[in-house]
């Protein structure tokens, strides 16, 4: 199986020059974890998660007031924050290849991308997970129904 069976197409994608309100705003919108960072050519050029943007507030979480947060939040960049360079995959690249960069790496998505760098996708540990889910219930569910049928 191949990364653009199960990766996520709808991308909210962003400019590394916005500021973390606006990243604040899609991760409080959408179920999203993971944003890709692009340039004015729609290439790659970071991925910012929401990990990411909690660690960029951590420092000032506890003392500020949300006044003070806000002014941050307006203020700091998303590529201040962002992680750079991305390790991505073309759309053609296996699931269990994939999963295995995410161990080897300790991260929780990878992009996907065309042969000019402009991403096309997301996939995460939780795209591989529930395949390997839906496989395993699959393979249980005919272990149980060839028993059945033993029977």
């Amino acid at each position: 199986m191949q990364v653009s069976a199960i990766m996520t197409r709808k991308l909210t994608m962003v400019d590394p020059e916005m500021s973390l309100a606006v990243l604040k705003d899609i991760f409080n919108q959408s179920k999203f974890q993971h944003v890709p960072v692009i340039n004015a050519g729609r290439r790659l050029v970071g991925i910012v998660s929401v990990k990411d943007y909690f660690k960029a507030l951590a420092p000032i979480m506890d003392a500020a007031s949300e006044k003070t947060l806000d002014i941050f939040v307006s203020s700091r960049k998303i590529k201040h924050v962002m992680t750079s360079p991305v390790i991505s995959v073309p759309e053609d690249y296996p699931v269990v290849k994939a999963a295995a960069l995410l161990l080897k790496h300790n991260i929780g998505c990878l992009a996907v991308t065309d042969q000019d760098d402009v991403a096309i996708g997301i996939v995460s540990w939780k795209d591989i997970m529930r395949v390997v889910v839906l496989q395993a219930a699959r393979k249980s569910r005919l272990a149980h129904d060839s028993r059945q049928e033993e029977e």
